[in-house]
């Protein structure tokens, strides 16, 4: 009877459990009618929820009392819907939302969360806007693009490196660059440069291993706060790139092919073309353009052609044999200029890329494929980049509860130029450099129509006698630096649902790369410092590296409603990252056959570089970390995040190895507070502070002693010899990591149904225990330790400002612009330590100074009449020269005042886009040989006017009597011997780097629907781009066209320094892309 009785109350119970509640069905598509797969349907006011599947449809259980189902997906609008009292099929269309994708931000681990969570400030830029760039390298495509980040490049060279900053740099010796990270994979980003600044620091940084038009988007994470989780890995900011192949499809199929095709121009200097080669007025083959006023008539001292001494080598050129004196009366030789002589040294570069994308996407999962092909052609012969991108990548749901996603990528990338040294205004300080001596020409030598290379011996001809200028053509095909990289990534990851709010993950990251460089140079050429003659003889080096990234991951997380009012997200794990570099390298001198790049070809072969660097080494490094995160939100107007993490690191001994770093933010919405508070005018308002912490450890093998082996030549194999020597840095057992802090205040705004908006960050960051090299008394065997000492201070604002001053049916105008301003300060030195050599020479460079901002540039000045020998009036010897200081003193600030980037678009019909990039950068002085070479070399074009022949008198009072100057020079001991080229005081290279650019113009034009109906063209796409067309350094020679957006020390954290790297360039051309 009991049984009976039960099985009647489960019955009743189950009927009015029915019908207390429904099941509704129905379908959710786009506006235009595609299914909308992996759309998100929850009950408003429940934790009941599903997602539609390949054909968009879904299917939900409903209680009772709920009416409201509400729709959403990643990038298009939310959608809330009142159910139907009657009717239990309920079908959706959602809109696309451009807003409504930048509200969503990719942070740490790859996790996407509301912005309005968010207690620290974070950009998203959209994949339109890196595609369609003409820039090959994705780095440079972001400048702009965020607030408090500085991009500038080493060379206008296809393929040359990018150094990137974001908030200042915090460390003295260790690298700023910010941590990328691709598909959750942290991927490693070096130029692992083998050459000195001095022999030119042009090598790609690998971040040009990206593809852009495989990206999907990109989050920039700046401040400590939103870095955390990735510890000291993240100190310098994290750039977080989702790739296609990473993203997913939505669609069950969607494909994509684009097409561009760019033109490279350089912007090389003007020049008068009014006098010609020679010194004090007087014809003669120097260095400098400081001779004779063409005249139409032989000089007065009767000189022989330039190339009379090559006249039997080129018997074509009947012209070379004009002599010198009474020899040359019947046939003289008579000056003339050659205007385009180094203009047309330049070629028009171009750029092709081409890539297809394609994905499929169904209940089980989904998959993609992309492919693409890069060639660049620079703006000189030999300078070429290639690279090739293919990536699959794909989602598969194993299970209700499992699911694995991968993706793999190859990339191959190929990027040669010829050489690029230092040069300081008389040919290279290092290296051979196609551009030391190229941009003061004199203006009489025809470069581009003589010869350049000795038809016989292969060694360079060129118009000095004394054979001591390398002919910059020659450079063109007889030098040559070149990077070839193979390179695998991958990202393996299981997940799997313990409930419908917990899932467990396991993520490993594969980054491994094979990277051949090579640099040579073919004998005969000249120009070199005394203790590197050895580039005469012909130097051939080559290098393997090999690096390699592992990265695994156990990763808890999950998220609920604890309450109507409370919900929560957490995610706790272990990370492990492995680094491995190892590299081995021969380099050759004194070359036999001339043009045979073989080790064989070669009598001396070293392990060690000119310079006495190991080109054989390996290092490794271990990282392990543990982390959590949890985020609490209440009535989604208060959200309070708590994350920290602990580190382990391989690169200190025990006792210092492990570092805890806690973080938290804290955000709260005004607007959703307090009733009534959001209104038509004002929409959004975000109030929000953040605190975080992170570290810097040593690079390997700086706390232990160790030996190196030093086989310095190689003998026959029944000689070899191997010898042990101790290195010349002292271990340092006690060397502790660098700890940063940061605190973080911000403001979010949005106004007038969204047409006004604000981002505005706030913060104040420190980096103590810095680690440094100390130098060592001889004394003791070693020349320097590593130590803990010294503070670094950055504190700065970063503002975003959107506008729409216009919003109409068939018109659009969006403003937007960032900028950024950051201040910092050597706070202490280690204690004795007067200064630190950042990057450059001793007597000149980027220095670190206590009280003084970061990277100060240190070099000699004119001394003044004050008191102090820094103000006053210029004091004039009794040469008439510039009276040059003893000891070098702060003469430059290469940091910038602040930065503007500005955004105007314009949106016709919904199908005609035009668009532009201006930016502003205030200060930010720069030491230039570009400017300063052709002002002291005679060439310059803003010497037109002046007349070579008449004396100069410098600007000025006399050290002896204080009396006005009144010593008259000849121009070429003005211009040349009292500037930088000629030993002058090294404060006359220094100018204010303020400039104006026009970064970028373009004109989108997308092709109506109705004309590509019934076809399986989803959209056509065409756009016209240009990017970098015109920029203005005020402070600067107007005709030199020097770029103060430029570094001469590749990535490391020198800066304001141009040693004739090569000039900028503009890009200009057109894009198609069509999706189906």
């Amino acid at each position: 009877m009991k049984k009976i009785a039960l099985a009647f109350f489960f019955l009743c119970f189950s009927a009015g459990l029915a019908l207390a509640q429904r099941t509704i069905t129905g379908r959710v598509t786009d506006d235009s009618g595609e299914p909308m797969i992996g759309a998100t349907i929850v009950v408003k006011g429940a934790s009941i929820g599903t997602t539609t599947n390949t054909n968009g449809n879904y299917s939900i259980i409903v209680s009772e009392g709920k009416d409201v189902l509400v729709f959403s997906y990643t990038g298009f609008q939310r959608k809330e819907v009142t159910l139907d009292p009657v009717s239990n099929v309920l079908d959706v269309v959602i809109s696309e939302s451009a807003e409504a994708l930048q509200e969503i931000v990719v942070t740490a681990l790859g996790i996407k969360r509301d912005k309005k969570a968010l207690g620290y400030a974070a950009t998203v830029v959209n994949a339109q806007d890196i595609a369609e760039k003409p820039e090959t390298d994705v780095a440079r495509a972001l400048i702009g693009r965020a607030p408090g980040v500085n991009i500038v490049n080493a060379s206008g060279l296809a393929g040359s490196g990018t150094k990137i900053n974001i908030r200042g740099t915090s460390t003295i010796s260790g690298n700023s660059q910010p941590l990328w990270i691709v598909d959750g994979v942290p991927i490693n980003t070096s130029a692992n440069e083998n050459n000195n600044f001095n022999d030119g620091n042009v090598t790609p940084t690998r971040n040009l291993d990206i593809d852009p038009n495989n990206i999907a988007s990109i989050s920039i994470l700046r401040g400590l706060s939103a870095t955390t989780l990735y510890g000291s890995q993240g100190r310098n900011g994290v750039i977080l790139v989702t790739t296609k192949t990473g993203a997913g499809s939505r669609k069950r199929f969607t494909a994509s092919f684009s097409q561009s095709y760019h033109q490279i121009q350089a912007y090389v200097p003007e020049y008068q073309n009014k006098w010609g080669n020679g010194f004090d007025g007087d014809y003669g083959e120097f260095f400098s353009n400081w001779g004779s006023v063409f005249t139409g008539e032989r000089p007065a001292n009767a000189p022989r052609h330039p190339y009379w001494e090559h006249r039997n080598l080129f018997p074509e050129y009947p012209e070379f044999q004009q002599a010198a004196g009474a020899a040359g009366d019947n046939d003289p030789y008579i000056p003339r200029a050659y205007p385009n002589n180094v203009k047309d040294f330049f070629q028009t570069g171009n750029s092709l890329t081409t890539s297809f994308n394609a994905g499929v996407s169904g209940d089980i999962g989904s998959f993609n494929v992309s492919f693409g092909r890069t060639g660049e052609e620079g703006y000189i012969k030999n300078n070429d980049l290639t690279r090739y991108n293919f990536s699959i990548g794909g989602i598969a749901n194993l299970t209700k509860k499992i699911t694995f996603t991968g993706n793999f990528s190859y990339v191959k990338t190929d990027f040669k130029t010829p050489t690029v040294g230092a040069g300081l205004g008389s040919n290279s300080n290092g290296g051979p450099s196609v551009f030391a001596n190229l941009f003061y020409v004199p203006r009489n030598i025809d470069l581009m129509g003589w010869p350049y290379q000795n038809p016989v011996t292969g060694a360079p001809v060129y118009y000095r006698n004394g054979g001591d200028i390398t002919n910059p053509r020659w450079l063109l095909e007889n030098s040559r630096q070149g990077n070839y990289t193979d390179r695998f990534l991958s990202v393996m990851r299981v997940d799997y649902a313990l409930m419908n709010w917990l899932k467990l993950a396991y993520r490993i990251g594969i980054d491994n790369y094979n990277e051949d460089q090579e640099y040579w140079v073919n004998r005969g050429a000249s120009g070199f410092p005394s203790t590197l003659t050895a580039f005469a003889t012909g130097l051939y080096r080559t290098t393997s590296g090999r690096n390699s990234i592992y990265d695994h991951s156990i990763i808890l997380s999950g998220g609920k409603n604890i309450t109507n009012d409370i919900d929560f997200t957490a995610n706790i794990g272990v990370n492990g990252r492995q680094d491995t570099y190892s590299q081995t390298g021969l380099e050759s001198t004194n070359q036999v056959v001339f043009g045979l790049l073989e080790h064989r070809n070669f009598i001396d072969n070293n392990d060690r570089d000119l310079r006495g660097n190991n080109l054989n080494y390996r290092q490794k490094q271990i990282i392990l970390g543990a982390f959590g995160d949890v985020t609490l939100g209440y009535r989604n107007y208060l959200y309070l995040n708590v994350q920290g993490r602990n580190d382990w690191a391989s690169t200190h001994e025990k006792e210092y190895r492990s570092l805890f770093y806690p973080g938290f933010s804290l955000s709260f919405i005004p607007t959703q507070a307090f009733e009534g508070l959001e209104s038509k005018t004002l929409n959004f308002l975000k109030l929000r502070v953040g605190y975080g912490t992170s570290a810097n450890f040593a690079t390997p093998y700086r706390t232990r002693p160790y030996l190196t082996l030093a086989s310095n030549a190689s003998v026959d194999n029944l000689g070899n010899v191997i010898t042990l020597s101790l290195p010349g840095l002292l271990a340092n057992p006690d060397l502790k990591p660098e700890l940063q802090k940061e605190l973080e205040f911000g403001l979010d705004l949005r106004m007038f149904s969204n047409r006004f908006g604000i981002d505005l960050s706030v913060y104040d960051r420190t980096a103590e225990d810095q680690i440094v090299g100390r130098t060592l008394d001889p004394s003791t065997g070693f020349d320097e330790t590593t130590i803990n000492a010294g503070t670094i201070s950055n504190k700065g604002i970063e503002l975003g400002i959107s506008l729409t001053p216009v919003r109409l049916e068939n018109f659009t105008w969006n403003l937007r612009a960032n900028y950024t301003k950051n201040k910092s300060k050597v706070e202490k030195l280690p204690e004795g330590s007067k200064e630190i050599l950042i990057s450059g020479f001793t007597n000149l460079g980027n220095f670190a100074i206590e009280g003084q901002p970061y990277g100060v540039i240190q070099g000699t000045y004119a001394v003044r009449n004050g008191a102090d020998g820094r103000t006053g009036e210029l004091l004039i010897t009794s040469n008439g020269d510039y009276k040059l200081s003893s000891e070098i003193d702060i003469i430059g600030d290469p940091n910038p005042d602040y930065m503007i980037s500005g955004f105007s678009d314009f949106v016709l019909f919904k199908s005609l886009t035009i668009g532009g990039q201006l930016d502003f950068v205030k200060g930010g002085d720069i030491y230039s040989f570009s400017a300063g070479a052709l002002i002291g070399r005679g060439v310059a074009k803003e010497l037109e006017d002046f007349n070579p022949e008449l004396p100069v008198i410098l600007p000025g009072v006399l050290e002896e009597t204080g009396e006005p100057n009144n010593i008259p020079q000849p121009a070429s001991g003005v211009f040349f011997a009292n500037t930088i080229i000629g030993g002058g005081p090294d404060d006359r290279g220094i100018f204010d780097g303020t400039r104006l650019r026009l970064r970028e113009l373009s004109v989108t034009y997308t092709l109506p629907t109705r004309w590509l109906r019934n076809s399986f063209v989803e959209n056509v796409t065409i756009s016209a781009i240009g990017n970098n067309l015109w920029f203005r350094a005020y402070n600067t020679p107007k005709y030199s066209k020097v770029d103060p957006d430029r570094t001469a020390f590749g990535t490391s954290n020198g800066l304001g320094f141009d040693f004739l790297g090569g000039p900028s360039a503009k890009r200009y051309g057109v894009n198609l892309k069509v999706n189906f």
